[in-house]
């Protein structure tokens, strides 16, 4: 009689840490209410109602097609700047790291003037003056700060959020002017590109909340961008600022079972008595737990043809998956690897064994 060891491990590698922004590639535009034309960058917005900021160049854009611009400076006008802001999808984790990143590009050394201001309320309808603003960050603070170049710089924080955050706003906070002649013909704007921004989670158990998909939706559906948006936030003015409260990321925690070979009938994707005694532990030991979803990999060693390997892994798949199926109501999808991803040396025999297994990665929210 033979007796197998069953573990069951964090395995976060499994997870992608998710976006917090929409388009930050500004690839998706947005039918502006008034022209019905795309003018503007979906889920971005301007704050001077203005269409001059959006930018279709895959010569000059950093990725894609599209960038948007913000003006830091102007040559005659004092304390001219404008910033673009975004509603983040989800509010962010109190004492969470998160990592932002942005690709930023300017003809003047003023990039140390750009800041970032994370706010419970909409920048648009800020009453303070900007130069009275401090913001949350400065590029100087940043782990990977801009040099004196004028080529696409990467910009990169750490952020370790207060959990008031609802949206993000990026523009020229410095308490300074930029102002005087701009060295161009027939330019009066410092003008400073923005291109390809994300805000993650450091932690990849963090996932996005419930309600992401309303707040998308919501996102999506503010088309106004010239005169209706001028109109909007001029009324706001008079109104007291009002505080948007989302809901924060989840933490998810992955728990990988993994089933041996032995545990299926030789050559086979039949499940034995003993593989059913497992698969009905593991349905009564998750009872008390949120699961958000299954995920079933078979997997096999690299003796045989691939073909054969790869659907011998599917069935031993959906094997499992069928047997879980009734037992949860949650989504449970069967993926079949055949001999691609093998986790020990093929060549040896306790390798191959290794190698011919099912692992379940059992998805649960904390």
């Amino acid at each position: 009689m033979k007796l197998f060891f069953l573990y069951i491990m964090l395995f976060p590698l499994q997870l992608i840490a998710q976006e917090l922004l929409l388009n930050g590639g500004f690839e998706e535009e947005n039918i502006c209410s008034e022209y019905k034309v795309n003018c503007a960058p979906e889920a971005w917005i301007y704050t001077v109602p203005s269409y001059f900021y959006y930018y279709k160049d895959r010569g000059l854009a950093h990725g894609g097609e599209h960038f948007v611009s913000i003006i830091a400076g102007h040559a005659k006008k004092p304390y001219y700047r404008t910033f673009i802001r975004s509603r983040l999808l989800c509010g962010l984790r109190k004492g969470h790291t998160y990592e932002l990143r942005f690709f930023i590009k300017s003809l003047h050394p003023i990039l140390d003037s750009i800041g970032v201001y994370f706010t419970s309320y909409d920048f648009l309808f800020e009453k303070e003056p900007y130069k009275k603003i401090t913001p949350t960050l400065y590029l100087e603070d940043a782990v990977q700060r801009p040099s004196k170049s004028s080529s696409w710089q990467q910009i990169v924080f750490h952020y370790k959020a207060t959990g008031s955050e609802s949206f993000i706003s990026i523009g020229n906070f410095s308490k300074g002017d930029i102002t005087g002649p701009t060295g161009l013909n027939r330019e009066n704007n410092y003008f400073v590109l923005l291109d390809d921004i994300s805000l993650r989670p450091t932690d990849v158990r963090e996932q996005l909340c419930p309600d992401w998909k309303n707040t998308m939706e919501a996102i999506y559906a503010q088309d106004e961008r010239h005169e209706y948006l001028g109109r909007e936030i001029k009324e706001a003015k008079n109104k007291p600022l009002q505080t948007v409260r989302p809901s924060v990321t989840q933490i998810q925690k992955i728990d990988t079972l993994v089933l041996p070979d032995v545990l299926f009938a030789t050559n086979s994707f039949g499940l034995t008595p003993a593989a059913n005694k497992i698969l009905d532990s593991l349905i009564i030991s998750t009872k008390k737990f949120f699961v958000d979803s299954i995920q079933v990999h078979g997997h096999t060693d690299n003796r045989g043809s691939y073909i054969a390997n790869e659907i011998l892994s599917q069935k031993r798949a959906l094997s499992v998956l069928d047997y879980l199926q009734p037992h949860f109501n949650r989504n449970i999808q069967a993926n079949g690897w055949g001999s691609s991803k093998p986790v020990a040396d093929n060549n040896t025999p306790a390798g191959r064994q290794r190698n011919r297994r099912v692992e379940i990665y059992l998805y649960v929210r904390e």
